[in-house]
């Protein structure tokens, strides 16, 4: 050093662990001779430890990255002061973005990233101060679609740079499925509420109109027979509705005998909707019930005629249903409404009823509007 003049620069670490900046140069005299060495030593320690944790958050992250490129699970890496930095094969098939669309730009932009009763400034907020987040997201695809992810945000600070590494999965079809449960939770609740009125409303009635115990409990078990048949059916279509044709044959079906001809029922194929077919099934089981004690059915001369059509030239389209006796004794008007006859008058929402009480026998009217039809083209 001394013969060249140049001066000599190293670090090296003490028996401390602590490191050093040693510095080496020739010293000069007044009369400008080398005249010894001057030795300055520099603590560089906390400098030294902060670049090899940034070497080593570096070669996590690189290793990160490739893991995030292999991996078919959307995940992806923006930095939270600017764009979208890694964009691996789960996400290009998640949200249709090509990893070169997407590098570069704004994450919320790309995605028009939402969070559910707060905002995406907040989330960015709680991610500084905790280093994390997880939870839902509402996000779009490239075609348009809304998402629903599950998200989990990591921060990782690399020097100047602030990047979030983002895994996300793909919720939205469960998140539909639970809402349409607690849509069914719902209306099964009120359903049922509905139906308990009715059977309270029945027994009530039947047990005012009945002259003896044995007379009301055979009222009141054909009622709730009834109901129960409705209801079946509605639980077999998923409660989308049940067919008039099966409807009607589920509660007329006791009163024909055997492979008698005393019951016809004809008519097209023709969905009920849930709200209308349990009334129905109890407007054809009064019309049964009244038929087999005092009308057609009484008789075995007697027969009824059930037939339907649907104008679909009405908007909404006209249902109307037609129960014809004949063969039976006279039949007179009765003097005073009963739980039967209030039934088959006003026990389907706005349906209009009419009813004949002819020498034959009953002839009884429905018209009703449907919103909405399903024929059987098969």
């Amino acid at each position: 050093m001394i013969a060249d003049l140049a001066p000599i620069r190293r670090e090296v670490r003490s028996r401390g662990q602590r490191w050093y900046d040693i510095r080496l140069r020739p010293y000069r005299t007044v009369d400008d001779k080398i005249d010894g060495v001057v030795i300055s030593f520099i603590d560089v320690t906390d400098r030294r430890k902060t670049e090899d944790a940034l070497r080593e958050s570096e070669e996590r992250l690189r290793q990160e990255m490739r893991l995030v490129e292999l991996s078919s699970e959307p995940i992806f890496v923006w930095n939270l002061d600017d764009g979208i930095v890694e964009w691996n094969r789960g996400s290009e098939e998640l949200y249709g973005w090509s990893r070169q669309e997407a590098l570069g730009r704004n994450k919320e932009d790309l995605l028009g990233s939402s969070v559910p009763e707060s905002s995406f400034a907040d989330l960015k907020q709680e991610l500084i101060k905790r280093g994390s987040w997880s939870g839902e997201l509402r996000q779009k695809t490239k075609d348009g679609r809304n998402l629903v992810v599950e998200t989990r945000m990591e921060l990782r600070p690399m020097g100047d740079r602030r990047l979030v590494l983002e895994s996300t999965r793909d919720v939205t079809e469960r998140k539909r499925w639970e809402s349409r449960q607690e849509t069914m939770v719902r209306e099964l609740t009120h359903r049922m509420k509905n139906m308990l009125a009715v059977v309270q409303a029945m027994a009530h009635q039947s047990m005012k109109g009945s002259p003896s115990k044995e007379e009301f409990i055979k009222r009141f078990d054909g009622r709730i027979a009834a109901l129960s048949e409705a209801h079946n059916l509605l639980v077999e279509g998923n409660w989308k509705g049940a067919e008039l044709g099966e409807l009607a044959r589920k509660q007329l079906e006791p009163y024909a005998a055997g492979d008698s001809d005393q019951v016809r029922v004809e008519g097209e194929r023709i969905i009920l909707p849930a709200d209308l077919a349990t009334p129905f099934g109890l407007v054809l089981h009064e019309l049964a019930t009244n038929a087999a004690k005092h009308g057609a059915l009484s008789t075995p001369k007697g027969a009824v005629l059930l037939k339907w059509s649907l104008d679909t030239r009405n908007h909404p389209p006209l249902l109307t249903v037609l129960w014809e006796e004949k063969g039976g004794p006279p039949v007179t008007k009765p003097k005073a409404m009963g739980l039967g006859s209030a039934l088959i008058a006003g026990g389907i929402p706005n349906a209009r009823v009419e009813r004949e009480f002819r020498p034959h026998g009953v002839v009884c009217k429905i018209e009703l509007p449907l919103p909405f039809r399903s024929v059987d083209t098969d």
